[in-house]
């Protein structure tokens, strides 16, 4: 069959006519096999048979020498072959190559000059049908005779052939049933395959929260439905994240090119002073930095399940990665009056991370201390390591924050009625950016506060690989 034709069959068709191939190859070897068997058994049964006839002439003759019978052998021997079955098919060679018995007619055509001195059996036709013949030398009153004893196979090749016929029979209605019982089991193993197809038809955009239906079976349809379904939870989460992205950046944009938007048209409603169309285009450019803000940390939430799979950690100096961040703020707090100090141990501390990542992660903290802590207030950044885990700790004396709000401080837009003491508005986004990165380094940031006392937040580093010697504090800090 060529294999475009076997490649447009439905599963089904190509499994029923496997099977039906595999049952017509395995009958046709059956049927050989069996036929041979059967053919090889009625040939020693001829034999065994033929066996026996010799066996009985030689004791006859024996007998009616020993009784002291004077009838000649040749008549003996015409006693012997008209009482007994298939008695024509009896016949005796001199050692000189004529016919002792019967004389009158010759033997069967078997070649002279085939040594005879153990059976023999061969296979000739007389008159029209199939005979076996056993060739076989003895001695007949002392001289040397070839006797040769035969016998029709009409009976053995009657039954070989019907056996042969109902095989020939037999194998249509066999292969018949074997195609259709194929195409049945095929169609029952493949049940759960319409099931999942039918299933998954029915999953769209809209419902991507159902499941294709796991079979019982512990076999490879069980294992490909459970991978289709953690396909589909891993979609469903990216078109959630895509959704949540979609509608938070139209939600916080909207905001913003309403407030942009009546700014203009106030501005162009009446004249105004040069100062006044300064402030104007200030308000503008805030809410554009605003909202490019808003836009970059809602990109980083909605990218951050694909970020552990492309990001290559690196070992870095967490004590580096404290000074820098604290530099890069620290003109921030000088301008809030605030005083910003870090606290460093003795030897490097080693975390294993991405180095862009932990510095936003830290300045997100900073920048959160910052924005919290009322002017001539504190912060302090600490570095330490307990029982070998890397520790950051980011402590202010800010507004702090009662039990409700420390327990959604990390939710995303979750903003807390804080006013006090706080200089510049957020968008909710940070700290939730925080706790997704230290939870893609293994991390746990947490949080203690305590109202109108300030807030400490901590970073805990997973345990490194390497050893590290307990870690004391330097006694000089640097103070901004």
């Amino acid at each position: 069959m060529p294999r475009f034709a076997m490649s447009a069959m439905s599963v089904r068709a190509r499994l029923a006519l496997f099977y039906a191939l595999v049952t017509s190859t395995g009958l046709v070897l059956f049927g050989m096999l069996t036929y041979g068997f059967l053919h090889y058994a009625l040939i020693q049964g001829k034999q065994t048979h033929l066996d026996g006839r010799e066996a009985r002439l030689i004791s006859l003759l024996a007998a009616n020498d020993g009784a002291g019978s004077r009838v000649q052998l040749y008549d003996q021997l015409k006693s012997y072959a008209l009482v007994t079955h298939e008695g024509n098919l009896f016949h005796i060679r001199n050692a000189d190559g004529s016919w002792m018995f019967p004389a009158d007619r010759p033997g069967p055509s078997l070649p002279a000059e085939e040594d005879c001195s153990r059976p023999v059996y061969d296979t000739v036709t007389l008159d029209g049908g199939p005979v076996l013949v056993r060739c076989h030398s003895i001695l007949l009153r002392g001289a040397p005779v070839r006797l040769y004893i035969g016998g029709a196979l009409d009976e053995e090749m009657i039954i070989l052939r019907k056996y042969r016929n109902s095989l020939f029979l037999l194998l249509p209605a066999v292969l018949f049933v074997a195609s259709f019982s194929g195409y049945a089991l095929s169609r029952h193993a493949l049940g759960p395959v319409d099931r999942i197809t039918k299933a998954a038809l029915e999953i769209g955009v809209g419902n991507l929260s159902h499941r294709l239906p796991v079979p019982v079976a512990r076999d490879e349809i069980q294992s490909l439905t459970i991978a289709w379904n953690q396909l589909l939870a891993r979609l469903e989460a990216a078109v959630l994240r895509l959704s949540r992205f979609s509608a938070d950046a139209s939600h916080d944009i909207r905001t913003s090119i309403t407030v942009m938007l009546a700014t203009a048209q106030l501005s162009l409603n009446r004249p105004r002073t040069d100062s006044e169309y300064r402030q104007d285009l200030e308000k503008v450019v805030m809410e554009c930095r605003t909202a490019t803000t808003l836009l970059d940390a809602l990109l980083t939430l909605a990218q951050s399940d694909n970020f552990v799979n492309e990001v290559q950690f690196q070992e870095l100096n967490l004590c580096d990665l404290v000074v820098s961040s604290c530099r890069r703020v620290e003109d921030l707090a000088e301008s809030s009056s605030i005083d910003l100090d870090w606290q460093l141990p003795e030897t490097p501390v080693l975390v294993h991370g991405d180095e862009l990542l932990l510095q936003r992660l830290l300045g997100i903290l900073l920048d959160n201390a910052i924005r919290h802590t009322p002017p001539e207030g504190e912060i302090r950044v600490c570095v330490s390591s307990v029982a070998t885990r890397p520790i950051v700790a980011v402590r202010d004396t800010g507004i702090g924050m009662p039990e409700d709000v420390q327990r959604r401080v990390f939710e995303r837009f979750y903003q807390a009625d804080l006013r006090e003491g706080k200089s510049r508005a957020g968008n909710g986004l940070g700290l939730s950016i925080g706790r997704w990165i230290a939870d893609a380094h293994g991390a746990n940031l947490t949080v203690e506060s305590t109202l109108s006392e300030g807030s400490t937040f901590q970073i805990q580093f997973p345990q490194p690989n390497v050893e590290e010697q307990e870690i004391g504090f330097s006694a000089g800090a640097h103070r901004s």
